[in-house]
């Protein structure tokens, strides 16, 4: 098949890799080239967008996507861009109803309540000063989480979750100076397990259907600042599942009034009895995708283009299990870029060996110009994820942690307890009939 890959920042740079591996012709357009070194040397560069400047009816000056067989978008924030790919080829991954549903917070928030998922109790501000008085009036514990503007994705970073009303106040004058005074919403924190159910969607109905346990903070034990994913366990679900039935599968006759087509994701919060609708990623989730894809084995590609050509693939699961964990180095996991972290070497990884190199989600890495060994590209210091796949739970930890082990990064971190972490999560969800 003939793909193209279009990208921001470079965070689907890894699944050219995928891709190719399987031997298809990959087009790789990057957005930002300041991200053109991401996985330098391991994929081809990516191409310059060769603007043509027609004029369509969703705007201009986008590449043309004739002879695609499946064209990808790795976030969304390009909504245009990618309603002009979906007028000439099969495309998943971003477009004007997928950047409304993810990127205005209230808007999914209310495309949940139409599907009647219970959502927590939730108000929106547009300043801080308006917030404080209805926190000070209501007294109770809030979630942070600003509207995304002009950006590429939503900023996890300044998602913040609040110990008590008073913490919120102390802290969301700074909230909302660092997500640059975008309006935001206050949602009433809910105490239960967090859960993702996500499921490929051909225009008529789900398969594929999964659940990612992650864990979002940077350090052991919850702590630290957000990182959006620093480790999961994902798992496949048969449709019979209540935590299915009670979330995802409501949403089915809203996703076929709107032609949606690719992969989707509900992100919940789960107590012993009751499921809430939190936010949707109707797009590559990071790191949930490629452990999906390392789980699913051979296929992927072709899972992907029917799923876009609204065909039945082949449905499987080469595993039913599957374990990242996040490997960084300073600076992350903040977006500085120091030159001291770039060309770092890394060991443990063989830049000839494609299934090894398949089985570890890649970003701040590339290939020496000796073209012997690996190195950091310099990009934030978020450099791979291993993931293990097995047929049970302890499989799939056990040759996550041995690949981890292999890995050798001067200065290198990462959390050593998302195994046991989302593992009392998973049972939380058995005991309470949910799986």
């Amino acid at each position: 098949m003939k793909i193209a890959m279009s990208s921001y920042t470079g965070m689907g740079a890894w699944f050219v890799l995928r891709l190719m591996a399987e031997g298809h012709d990959v087009d790789y357009f990057l957005s930002d080239q300041k991200y053109e070194d991401v996985l330098s040397g391991l994929i081809p560069k990516p191409k310059q967008l060769n603007l043509d400047h027609r004029r369509t009816v969703v705007g201009y000056g986008y590449p043309s996507y004739k002879g695609y067989d499946l064209s990808l978008f790795d976030l969304t924030g390009r909504a245009k861009q990618a309603d002009a790919s979906k007028m000439e080829a099969p495309t998943i991954g971003d477009g004007s109803f997928e950047h409304w549903l993810e990127d205005d917070r209230e808007a999914g928030i209310q495309a949940m309540e139409s599907c009647e998922i219970n959502v927590p109790p939730y108000q929106k501000f547009t300043t801080p000063t308006e917030a404080k008085a209805f926190i000070k009036k209501e007294g109770k514990r809030y979630v942070y989480k600003p509207f995304t503007i002009g950006s590429d994705m939503q900023d996890t970073a300044t998602t913040y979750v609040a110990d008590d009303a008073e913490d919120m106040l102390k802290v969301i004058d700074q909230l909302f100076s660092i997500s640059k005074r975008a309006p935001f919403i206050l949602q009433e924190f809910i105490k239960g397990t967090e859960a993702s159910v996500a499921g490929f969607f051909n225009g008529t109905d789900f398969y594929m259907i999964s659940c990612t346990l992650e864990e979002k903070k940077f350090m052991n034990d919850n702590k630290g600042p957000n990182t959006g994913c620093s480790g999961n366990l994902v798992f496949a679900l048969s449709q019979e599942s209540r935590i299915y039935r009670e979330g995802l599968k409501r949403c089915i006759p809203m996703l076929q009034a709107a032609g949606f087509t690719g992969m989707i994701d509900l992100n919940t919060i789960i107590t012993e009895d009751k499921i809430y609708g939190l936010e949707w990623t109707p797009r590559f989730g990071y790191l949930a995708d490629s452990t999906i894809a390392a789980m699913y084995g051979t296929g992927y590609a072709d899972m992907l283009a029917k799923t876009a050509q609204m065909k039945v693939p082949e449905i499987k699961w080469t595993s039913p299990f599957g374990v990242s964990i996040q490997l960084s180095i300073p600076p992350y996991p903040t977006e500085i870029r120091l030159p001291k972290a770039k060309d770092v070497p890394i060991a443990g990884l063989d830049p000839e060996n494609l299934e090894q190199l398949c089985r570890c989600y890649a970003y701040d890495m590339k290939l020496s110009k000796d073209r012997k060994s690996l190195i950091t590209s310099g990009n934030l210091g978020y450099i791979c994820a291993p993931i293990g796949i097995g047929r049970t739970i302890d499989e799939a930890v056990s040759r996550c942690e041995q690949f981890v082990e292999k890995i050798q990064i001067p200065n290198m971190q990462y959390r050593t307890d998302i195994p046991k972490s989302t593992i009392k999560r998973y049972n939380f969800l058995e005991v309470n009939s949910w799986l």
